[in-house]
């Protein structure tokens, strides 16, 4: 995964583009997200336009709105990329450390 203290001017693009099209799959107009997001009309085109750096606070309004995770807007992935990875990673354990790890997860997260 990409570390966020490098994200870079094609980042920002590439942010923009994928909301744009969240936007557009919902079938929302511009002005409804600002809206939802308690912003300007003009506020919410600069963040489709890539002008303006996405803050959390925001970030965190389109994640509810759209219904994704904040790696998706950033990254562009989804929990689907995880899993694999953890897939990937559990293939590689013996059987014996994976219900170890499967354990203790649950141990963690209830």
């Amino acid at each position: 995964m990409k570390d966020i203290k490098t994200l870079c001017s094609d980042d920002r693009y590439a942010i923009a583009e994928r909301i744009v099209n969240l936007r557009k799959e919902s079938g929302y107009k511009s002005k409804d997200i600002a809206q939802q997001m308690e912003i300007s009309a003009s506020a919410y085109s600069d963040i489709e336009c890539a002008n303006t750096k996405l803050s959390l606070d925001n970030l965190y309004k389109l994640c509810q709105i759209f219904d994704v995770s904040a790696d998706y807007i950033i990254f562009g992935e989804t929990e689907d990329a995880y899993i694999s990875e953890i897939r990937a990673i559990f293939r590689k354990q013996r059987p014996g450390m994976v219900k170890k790890i499967v354990t203790g997860l649950k141990a963690m997260f209830g």
